[in-house]
């Protein structure tokens, strides 16, 4: 009789170990997958903060475009970026404060992402009038920069407090993870098939929520029509091999591409042509660099190359040329061997610029000025070619 009610006490205390391990395992799955939408959420927040950076760059940068050129098309995807700016800023408010983050910074970014937004269109109504130096000098001007440096020591001191989130996220996913694992040691023997199932699933559940990170961030540091890096990944890039430049004292070499013609593929032959000339493009970009040599598309037909050992210049001439030559081949059988081009803008670190944003636009200014050049001498040529009739009619009268 003892021993019967000492086995009945034996399986009442085990039948209570594993209904308490049960519940307390029921509530650490929750905290996990609680844990794990939280998680999400912090990544969707970066994303949202860098796009809303992204917008004011490109504000900033169809600004200048228009303050150089004065071609009103610019100011089409002038009202573009404004209205990405605006849905992202609505984005971080909406998403935002359910975080440890300061309502403050918050504010005081979107204050300076208006203050900025401001500045660019107050610069296009300069150009507008006819003042083209005035809008210059505000574009460029002291004011701006430290606009621009304000914003960007805002965006980080947010940036620092989400990923400080995240890292506590995942501080409290591996406790959690370390509590569960050591409840199912203790009660092993006494766990039956549904604790094995319940493992099962949890851990399928994590492969998912890596799978599910890393396309995330393929999504997110990749040009979904080419698979080239896109200006995100390219910028981050950058910054890491500037570090190292200046470690090791080395240069590096910025080449800015923009295809010339590529505009005449879309209007003549429709943009599943253009798609099919960019990926050509970007393919034969990488085939003729190095391995250590970075490719970007930034956007629309321009593409950049940053080379981390930079050659000498009679050896970078010759890869420019090499370049020039591969974009020339008629990239689909569609277009003649010369249909496109690529106008090929060079920077230096650290003789053109010694961050991320100088480096590019100084080899944006580069690119335009070649560009531009091209044109001239289209147009000399085009003149030239007119009047050579006209010269042989009046010699033979």
């Amino acid at each position: 009789m003892k021993t019967i009610r000492f086995g009945l006490v034996v399986i009442a205390i085990c039948a209570l170990l594993v209904l308490a391990a049960g519940i307390r395992a029921a509530i650490w799955v929750h905290q996990i997958e609680a844990i794990a939408v939280d998680q999400e959420l912090v990544s969707v927040q970066e994303l949202i903060l860098r796009e809303t950076t992204e917008a004011l760059l490109q504000i900033e940068t169809t600004e200048r475009s228009y303050l150089l050129t004065g071609d009103a098309a610019y100011l089409g995807r002038l009202d573009q970026s404004r209205q990405d700016l605006r849905a992202a800023l609505a984005r971080v408010d909406a998403l935002i404060h359910d975080w440890a983050v300061r309502p403050e910074d918050v504010g005081e970014l979107e204050r300076l992402a208006a203050a900025a937004e401001a500045i660019a269109l107050h610069a296009i109504d300069l150009r507008r009038e006819g003042q083209q130096q005035a809008a210059l000098d505000l574009a460029l001007g002291d004011n701006a920069k430290q606009l621009a440096e304000d914003y960007r020591s805002r965006f980080s001191s947010v940036l620092d407090q989400i990923r400080q989130g995240r890292l506590r996220l995942d501080a409290q996913y591996t406790d959690t993870f370390r509590d569960l694992y050591i409840l199912l040691a203790i009660v092993v023997l006494a766990v039956d098939l549904l604790i094995v199932v319940a493992i099962v699933t949890l851990s399928i559940a994590v492969q998912r929520l890596r799978e599910q990170q890393r396309e995330h961030e393929q999504v997110a540091m990749h040009d979904a029509l080419t698979g080239l890096p896109n200006r995100r990944y390219l910028s981050e890039w950058l910054t890491m091999s500037l570090a190292a430049a200046r470690r090791s004292g080395q240069r590096l070499v910025v080449l800015y591409f923009d295809l010339d013609g590529f505009k005449a593929v879309n209007d003549n032959l429709g943009h599943e042509a253009g798609d099919r000339v960019l990926q050509a493009t970007a393919a034969r970009l990488r085939r003729a660099l190095r391995m250590s040599d970075f490719v970007a598309r930034l956007g629309g037909d321009e593409f950049v190359a940053a080379l981390p050992e930079a050659p000498t210049p009679a050896a970078l001439a010759m890869l420019i040329e090499r370049l020039q030559n591969e974009i020339m081949k008629a990239p689909i059988p569609e277009l003649r061997d010369g249909a496109i081009r690529a106008s090929i803008g060079t920077a230096t670190f650290p003789a053109d610029g010694e961050t991320v944003d100088s480096l590019l636009s100084a080899a944006d200014r580069a690119m335009y000025e070649i560009k531009q050049a091209g044109k001239q001498r289209r147009a000399a040529l085009a003149a030239a070619r007119e009047a050579t009739p006209a010269a042989t009619a009046s010699a033979a009268e």
